[in-house]
C-alpha cells in the first residue's frame, strides 16, 4: 500500500514538472490606441502640451502646436477651408465612426516606452487627410497649389528603439503620379509592422509643392487606432 502511494506521489510530481515545462515563456498582448480615453468636450481639442492614450504619450513641440506635434481632436468640420480648421478630419469622424482621433502637424512624434513586462511592436494605424490639407489639395489656396499630374504629398513614419532607427514607411496622402488622381478621403489602415519593436515613432511630411525647402501643402494628417503587440515574459 505504501509503495502504491509512493508511486502515485511520484507520478503527480512528474505531471507537475511536465505541466510547468509546457507553459509558454511569454505571451502576446494587443494594445489599441484609439484616443477615446482622452477627456474632450464635443468639437474640441486637447489642452496642455501632452496627453496619454493607451500606452503612448503624445506631445506638442516646444509648447506650441505651430512648432509641430500631435494633438487629440473631436473636430468634425469637413467644409471650412483654411488654417482656422486645422484640427478636423476630412472624414468628419474618427476611424470606424468614433468620436475622437489625433492630428499630426509636421514634425510629430509619440513615445511608447518599454517596461519590465516587455517591448512593444507596432502593427498598424489608420490615417486620413485633415480637412485643411484635403481642401487645399483639391482647390489650391494662397499658399498651396491645386494638385495636378506628377504631384504627391506624403508622410514618412519612422520607428526608433533606444534612439536607433528601426525602419521607415512612406504613406501617400495624395498621389498624382503615373496617371493617378488619388487624395485620401477615408480612414485607411496602413501596415507599420516593418517598424518592428519601437519605443518612439516620428512623422515628417514632404510634397512636390514647395518654395525652396518650405512645404506649401498644409503638412497635416489625422491618425487613429494605432495597434501594438507587446511580448510579456511569463517566467
Amino acid at each position: 500500500m505504501k509503495m502504491k502511494k509512493s508511486k502515485l506521489f511520484l507520478s503527480a510530481i512528474a505531471l507537475a514538472i511536465v505541466f510547468v515545462s509546457c507553459q509558454p515563456e511569454s505571451e502576446t498582448k494587443t494594445t489599441l490606441v484609439d484616443f477615446e480615453n482622452v477627456t474632450l468636450n464635443d468639437d474640441s481639442i486637447s489642452g496642455g502640451t501632452s496627453f496619454i492614450s493607451g500606452n503612448a504619450t503624445f506631445r506638442i513641440n516646444d509648447g506650441a502646436f505651430w512648432n509641430g506635434g500631435i494633438i487629440c481632436s473631436a473636430k468634425t468640420d469637413t467644409i471650412t477651408s483654411g488654417y482656422l480648421n486645422q484640427y478636423s478630419s476630412i472624414v468628419g469622424a474618427g476611424a470606424l465612426n468614433s468620436k475622437q482621433f489625433a492630428v499630426i502637424y509636421n514634425p510629430g512624434s509619440f513615445s511608447c516606452p518599454s517596461d519590465i513586462n516587455g517591448v512593444y511592436t507596432i502593427k498598424s494605424a489608420m490615417l486620413s487627410n485633415s480637412t485643411y490639407a484635403y481642401l487645399d489639395l483639391i482647390n489650391g489656396s494662397d499658399f498651396g497649389k491645386k494638385f495636378a499630374a506628377g504631384d504627391w504629398f506624403k508622410v514618412t513614419i519612422k520607428g526608433f528603439k533606444s534612439k536607433a532607427e528601426t525602419s521607415s514607411v512612406d504613406i501617400y496622402l495624395a498621389d498624382f503620379r503615373d496617371g493617378k488622381t488619388e487624395i485620401l478621403k477615408t480612414w485607411k489602415k496602413v501596415d507599420l509592422s516593418k517598424l518592428g519593436q519601437v519605443d518612439s515613432v516620428t512623422f515628417t511630411f514632404d510634397s512636390t509643392d514647395k518654395s525652396g525647402s518650405w512645404i506649401n501643402t498644409p503638412s497635416y494628417a489625422c491618425i487613429d487606432n494605432i495597434e501594438f503587440t507587446q511580448t510579456i515574459s511569463t517566467k
